[in-house]
């Protein structure tokens, strides 16, 4: 495996972790034309929100860097709270995106490993995500992780609607 670093997301790493989560969601549409897409308005925001993440405290922001300290891949969790449910703590893995030339190579599973050690330090025992349907590389990896599906969100589009 290549030589790779994963820590926590620091605001000299901003522009580079725009970029990343700009090529997640490009590569999201690109999959799916009935996915939701994202307006020029929300990617005008975008760093500002992923400022904002870097600073809650409830929220675990990693990026992956080669030798060359290039950020090849991030990762982000945040921890929920739900009093009507138990656990009414639960986490939540947000993004997970590594360049495409440097996937298969681990830094998926390092990403995801830091992340339940977020977890874990926080006493954080179950965890769920949202995936792509139909993307079956995703599935495989995350069934690898141990993540099973537990609900599926179905969805159409109506006639007459934009």
């Amino acid at each position: 495996m290549e030589e790779i670093q994963v820590r926590r997301a620091e605001a000299r790493d901003l522009g580079s972790l725009l970029a990343l989560h700009l090529a997640l969601q490009d590569h999201l549409e690109s999959a799916s034309p009935d996915l939701w897409r994202m307006t020029p308005q929300a990617r005008q925001q975008l760093e500002g929100q992923l400022a904002a993440r870097l600073a809650a405290p409830e929220s675990c922001v990693l990026v992956a860097e080669d030798k060359q300290r290039r950020l090849v891949g991030t990762a982000s969790g945040r921890i929920v709270t739900n009093g009507r449910y138990l656990p009414a703590r639960s986490g939540v893995i947000d993004q997970l995106y590594v360049l495409r030339e440097h996937r298969r190579r681990g830094i998926g599973s390092l990403l995801v490993a830091e992340l339940r050690r977020f977890f874990i330090g926080h006493e954080i025992r179950d965890v769920s995500l949202r995936s792509m349907y139909g993307n079956a590389q995703a599935a495989a990896f995350w069934e690898a992780l141990g993540f099973t599906p537990r609900i599926v969100t179905l969805g159409t589009r109506l006639a007459g609607g934009p």
